[in-house]
């Protein structure tokens, strides 16, 4: 059955963009109720500051982590690493040695920067011994870079878990369902023993419910949410990320 994770803000949308845009952790509470409530199974939290700015931080990360656990023990909780152009990767990877959470994100390509990844083999092992890890993967160039790492045995597991991101750089930011496709090929022909146990995607712009139809009927998890875009898929603009997901459960084949 396709999961479904809501991701109702990421790192830099504020409410000057869409008013129901959950700037506060008060805010994000409620809107994974209203998201689960519609159908989402997941929510992928980003927290922010008091003028809305992206953040990272280990108390307030497991705060928001027990406050959801114990408004909705049922909903799965992953946590961003997103450097969001403010942080460097050993801020990251100071967060996330820190950081008691069930599930991560983690973009490879930002974890990587200025660092030699052979040194960082400690650091993959210690995270995926304590958290579920989603990689996050922009292009075929990155999941080449996680083939190697796992070839390596730079980062060892045996679940691995990876997001493919439609439209990220695309004009406007605008994906469509084909951008899937070099993903897809990409992880075909990847070895067996490399090769992910969990897919997800998610998909900016307008296309994004499209693109989760299609990924869908590819057998993989999906992510909705204003993160990556505010259409329904009638081009109107939804009320809020419970409408997106609303939408998204009523063409998902039952």
């Amino acid at each position: 059955m396709t999961l479904i994770m809501a991701a109702p803000n990421g790192a830099r949308k504020t409410a000057q963009d869409h008013p129901a845009i959950p700037v506060t952790d008060a805010d994000l509470i409620e809107t994974a109720v209203a998201c689960f409530n519609a159908g989402a199974g997941a929510l992928h939290a980003h927290i922010r500051t008091t003028d809305q700015t992206h953040l990272l931080d280990v108390e307030r990360y497991e705060s928001l982590i027990g406050a959801l656990n114990k408004r909705l023990p049922n909903l799965e909780v992953q946590v961003t690493s997103e450097a969001a152009d403010i942080y460097e990767s050993e801020a990251q990877i100071d967060l996330l040695s820190r950081l008691k959470a069930p599930w991560v994100s983690v973009a490879i390509r930002e974890i990587l920067r200025s660092q030699e990844p052979q040194t960082l083999q400690p650091f993959f092992k210690q995270l995926l011994d304590k958290s579920r890890v989603q990689f996050i993967l922009y292009d075929a160039d990155d999941i080449q870079t996680l083939t190697s790492l796992v070839e390596r045995e730079i980062i060892q597991t045996e679940s691995l878990e990876v997001l493919y991101v439609l439209g990220r750089y695309s004009a406007n930011q605008e994906s469509t369902p084909d951008q899937l496709d070099p993903f897809l090929a990409c992880r075909d022909r990847a070895p067996t023993h490399v090769k992910p146990v969990r897919e997800m995607i998610c998909a900016f712009g307008r296309g994004q419910i499209p693109c989760l139809l299609r990924a869908a009927s590819e057998g993989m998890d999906v992510r909705i949410g204003f993160e990556n875009g505010v259409w329904l898929p009638d081009g109107e603009v939804a009320k809020n990320n419970a409408a997106l997901v609303t939408a998204l459960v009523g063409l998902l084949p039952a």
